[in-house]
């Protein structure tokens, strides 16, 4: 079954209720947020669930979690996971595709997207990152070439940051870079110990500019 439409739906805190116990399992344990910390982060207005329902079977067959910068135009894609039953049917490239036209008014930036670095040992797991690259990837992503980690209560994680362009950009500030990262460090992350240190030493790494 391929699906051509989909509806996006801003969820409440009790919506997080329902989504909790499926984030829990469509993500890495080190990946994963709190639910308090969510519920804190929703409560701030900028950091949104977003529920993907079909309009034919009234069903929410996804969600997202993004974060809507304060002063840069764009938006940090958290989260987004499809349910287990509804994989493979195209809700995925079409939950992307409304995230990419999200902010109506001035939508001239892009979208940030953390994705795991495959393991080197061949697996499940292992086809399982590589499926996500090459998901991003078929939309239109650009991975950066940075040595990005997720900050965790165990140090930092390293990643894959993906960049989605928007058809204006060509270029990605060095110092654009450097702002949405410390903007998502200090909101997002504001719950991991370490975030500081980690931050200060990726962004001495970034030293130029990036076509994209």
């Amino acid at each position: 079954m391929d699906v051509t439409n989909i509806e996006i739906v801003e969820g409440t805190i009790q919506d997080l209720k329902n989504v909790y116990q499926r984030f829990t399992a469509d993500f890495a344990s080190e990946e994963l947020k709190g639910y308090e910390h969510l519920k804190l982060l929703m409560s701030k207005r900028r950091y949104k669930l977003l529920l993907a329902k079909d309009p034919i079977l009234h069903e929410v067959v996804g969600y997202a979690f993004i974060y809507e910068f304060d002063r840069l135009q764009g938006i940090w894609l958290d989260y987004m996971a499809i349910d287990n039953q509804y994989r493979g049917s195209g809700y995925g490239a079409l939950l992307f595709k409304k995230l990419t036209k999200w902010k109506q008014n001035g939508f001239s930036g892009g979208i940030f997207i953390e994705v795991e670095m495959p393991e080197e040992k061949e697996g499940f797991t292992r086809e399982n990152q590589l499926r996500r690259i090459r998901f991003y990837e078929r939309l239109g992503t650009k991975r950066l070439p940075i040595p990005y980690q997720l900050p965790t209560n165990d140090g930092g994680l390293p990643m894959y940051l993906y960049f989605w362009p928007s058809p204006d950009v060509e270029k990605l500030p060095r110092e654009q870079l450097q702002e949405a990262i410390s903007e998502v460090f200090n909101t997002i992350h504001s719950d991991v110990k370490h975030k500081d240190e980690i931050l200060m030493e990726f962004n001495t790494l970034i030293d130029d500019d990036f076509d994209i």
